[in-house]
């Protein structure tokens, strides 16, 4: 399988489960690694866990932090992934726009800060755990995110959970882009 078909396949899992059409994706906020590593396990037909220990191995996350956004966004660093830190608002029309040029739908979005560090914008994630979602595309005409979120943003499917697909601009700033390379297998 080739990586265009595992993204078009984290993109097509990712708003399934938005949309609640996907049993097993954990519903309570606070969980939007485990949300963007459910979808990746799926696409790649493995599971979470071993995607847990391929990719916050390399960077030894504390295993009570396991589901820090912030190890996440530090450990694809290091295993080469495609890998662009942009510092951009979406809710700014200018800066979403350059940013729209360079994602693609299965690209993982993040918004953290390192912790001795300031916040660049007052939209980037405030807590130490930071914030991964999905980008997946256009949805009825929208850019959007598919993630796992406590803030009160985008919209929910069937009964209202941390499970949201919001549209890019009133999404957090975006301190990285992530994108899963061609060849790689967890």
């Amino acid at each position: 399988m080739n990586n265009i078909t595992n993204t078009s396949k984290v993109t097509e899992i990712a708003l399934q489960a938005v949309r609640r059409e996907l049993p097993g994706f954990v519903t309570a906020p606070g969980w939007c690694v485990a949300f963007a590593f459910e979808a990746i396990a799926r696409a790649y037909q493995t599971n979470r866990w071993l995607l847990y220990s391929r990719i916050l191995d390399s960077v030894r996350a504390d295993p009570d932090r396991s589901r820090w956004a912030t190890a996440v966004e530090r450990a694809i660093d290091r295993l080469d992934w495609d890998v662009t830190g942009v510092d951009r608002d979406p809710a700014r029309a200018a800066e979403r726009a350059a940013l729209l040029k360079i994602i693609k739908p299965g690209d993982l979005l993040f918004s953290s800060l390192p912790y001795d560090e300031a916040p660049r914008s007052p939209r980037t994630a405030p807590d130490r755990e930071g914030h991964i979602g999905i980008y997946v595309g256009e949805v009825d005409g929208v850019p959007s995110v598919a993630e796992n979120t406590r803030a009160d943003r985008g919209r929910w499917f069937v009964r209202k959970t941390a499970l949201r697909l919001t549209p890019l601009q009133n999404w957090d700033t975006v301190t990285t882009v992530g994108r899963i390379p061609s060849r790689w297998r967890p």
